[in-house]
């Protein structure tokens, strides 16, 4: 909703989200003390509190620090041992416990969830064919919805159970595509296969990976609680220079954790000496290699390497080729990033006490740069292009939306447009966000390296994996898959006819702001009484209003989420708004046919036509989007 809202003040293209990139000419750090200074320079200036870090290599970290203040009210120093929120980056645990009881035997990747777990509820209208397995939970590919605003919304006590969890608004789990085709961030799955943990070996999930992990890696002040450690080293989380309350997660496993640089870099040392720690081996390196590979979209069979294995993902650095691995997280007030390569043997962990995106991407960056300056690029020699990926141009629009209430947006907002030359295939969304375009290139007939892939709303670089590929789904057809997300063609009319609804009925919507004091004030000079032309302009121009209404106020719940997911003056005002709008058309239309033989100026009658009839196009729009009495608690 947020590229409606800027349609709403007049822009009239839309820009999808992307972090503010550094500026080129910034100097890379060539030591390590430069680096720190330029970690510090970011945090100053963009008023970030704390900084938790950590830069690891196979003997351990070499830098590790806190910057900044826990707390800026009391002005607490952040140092090693303070404790930050994860948030997703909780994930990659729940994956290492599956991955661990595989390798004892007591599971597999490819067992079904229905049978493992049949007290969970789930629906899968495929499950005969293309059941929902435990990959499926780790790689987002069930095709659940991610959890509703209600499941977000919820403060969950710490006495709660990974079942009572799962129990609350299972309405959420229900497959909108066959299991195993489609990646769709979704946090319950990592909850989920928290309870098969449970059912397997038959402890409390919490507890499992404490003695599992948490003991054996050192991180010992590392836990899924408010604890009275994190009260006491706990780091306040702000946003917009707003301290959060602790925000208890009702799915746990999804984006729990609390941990401090020190524990956090164990983890990162674990990953780089392939799922040993200097004492022991806790996993095998098989199993990270298989962590680290997506293997359950229709890509993979193409040759695709890039995306989202068993809760671990790849991005990369400007035109390095390097594969970064890890994961990242975000709550409100808190962000942090782990990242690792094997190859360069070095890997970083940092987290923000603050909801500021661009300190994070920046520090990002910076981190990369550094560890890549001595690295030099090896670009494989493109191919010529493979006539299939020729044959692609035209519009597409992405089909696997992690919320499906999101369709009605990304239907024509993110459209993207592809084409290509003899050698390399471009992408880029149709109205601007992404500069350079995607330029990618082939090195066999089969799959595409990628270059400026848009990934998690950061614009990232090449990896130097295969990215790109052109699959077959089994409900949209000929499709194409580039990283995580998957494409399907659409007609220029249907591009261009959305877009063109949203412009005409802003244009008209303004038009008609901008016209009526002058029609008030007119009427009253010269003492016209009220007709029909009155009510045949007013009530299009009310009905826009509704319109706008709705599309801020739900716009502005993704800010408020647990106004937003439970019953109060946000969630009832876009219930009511979104009734109250095609309410309105409805009447807009009554009017316009009750006064359609009263003598009225024809271009005002043929301009409230118009008007009225963009709303109904736009009601019926979003009403087949779903988006009619909307209940977000529900």
């Amino acid at each position: 909703m947020r590229a409606i809202i800027m349609l709403l003040v007049g822009l009239v293209f839309f820009s999808r989200f992307a972090i503010a990139q550094p500026s080129e000419q910034e100097r890379v750090p060539q030591t390590l003390d430069e680096l720190k200074a330029a970690i510090e320079k970011i945090r100053t200036e963009t008023n970030t509190p704390a900084i938790g870090i950590a830069l690891v290599n196979k003997n351990g970290p070499y830098w590790i620090a806190g910057l900044g203040e826990a707390n800026i009210e009391t002005h607490t120093p952040a140092d090693e041992n303070t404790l930050f929120r994860i948030g997703s980056i909780s994930k990659m645990f729940a994956a290492l416990a599956i991955l661990k009881l595989q390798e004892e035997g007591k599971l597999n990747l490819n067992n079904k969830v229905r049978d493992l777990v049949p007290e969970i509820e789930f629906e899968n209208p495929w499950e005969e064919t293309n059941p929902v397995r435990i990959v499926h939970l780790l790689e987002h590919t069930t095709g659940w919805d991610d959890i509703h605003l209600a499941e977000y919304a919820y403060s969950a006590p710490d006495t709660m159970t990974t079942k009572e969890g799962l129990d609350y608004h299972s309405d959420s789990r229900k497959s909108r595509w066959v299991p195993g085709t489609r990646h769709a961030y979704c946090n319950a799955g990592a909850a989920v296969a928290a309870y098969i943990i449970e059912k397997v070996s038959g402890e409390k999930y919490e507890d499992y990976i404490d003695r599992n992990f948490f003991q054996p890696m050192g991180m010992t002040s590392t836990s899924y609680f408010q604890t009275d450690l994190y009260q006491q080293k706990g780091a306040t989380l702000y946003t917009d220079g707003k301290a959060e309350k602790y925000w208890h997660i009702l799915h746990r496993a999804a984006g729990s954790i609390n941990s401090s640089p020190k524990d956090m870099a164990n983890l990162v040392q674990l990953l780089l000496l392939r799922g040993a720690t200097p004492a022991q081996q806790l996993i095998s390196g098989t199993a990270l290699d298989r962590m680290e590979t997506p293997e359950t979209t229709l890509g993979y069979a193409s040759g695709i390497k890039a995306g989202y294995g068993l809760a671990n993902y790849t991005s990369g650095y400007k035109d390095s080729q390097v594969a970064f691995h890890g994961h990242n997280g975000g709550l409100f007030g808190g962000l942090a990033e782990l990242s690792y390569n094997k190859e360069l043997e070095t890997g970083y962990v940092f987290m923000i006490n603050a909801g500021n995106w661009p300190a994070f991407d920046k520090i990002s960056k910076t981190i990369r740069a550094y560890l890549l300056k001595d690295h030099h690029a090896n670009n494989p020699e493109p191919i010529a292009l493979p006539e299939k990926f020729k044959n692609l141009s035209g519009y597409y629009v992405p089909i696997n939306h992690r919320q499906h209430l999101t369709r009605s947006t990304t239907t024509v907002f993110g459209v993207m447009k592809f084409h290509s030359d003899e050698t390399y295939f471009y992408h880029q969304p149709l109205l601007g966000g992404m500069e350079p375009p995607g330029k990618n290139y082939a090195i066999n007939d089969s799959a595409l390296i990628n270059s400026n892939l848009i990934n998690n709303h950061l614009i990232d670089s090449s990896t130097g994996l295969p990215a790109i590929a052109i699959v077959d789904d089994p409900l949209a057809g000929k499709t194409v898959q580039i990283n995580t997300d998957l494409f399907q063609a659409v007609s220029p009319l249907q591009v261009f006819g959305l877009l063109g609804l949203y412009g005409s009925l802003i244009i008209l919507s303004l038009c008609s702001l901008l016209a009526a004091p002058v029609w008030g004030l007119r009427r009253i000079i010269k003492k016209i009484p009220t007709d029909s032309s009155v009510w045949i302009r007013t009530w299009p121009l009310i009905a826009s209003l509704l319109f706008f209404g709705f599309t801020i106020v739900t716009s502005i719940s993704g800010l408020f989420i647990q106004a937003a997911g439970i019953i109060s003056v946000l969630s009832l005002s876009i219930f009511a708004l979104s009734i109250l709008y095609p309410l309105g058309v409805v009447i807009c239309i009554r009017v316009l046919f009750t006064y359609r033989q009263q003598p009225i100026s024809k271009w005002i009658y043929w301009y409230a036509s118009i008007y009225t009839g963009l709303h109904l196009l736009m009601a019926v729009h979003l009403a087949y989007y779903g988006l009619f009495a909307l209940r977000t608690w529900a």
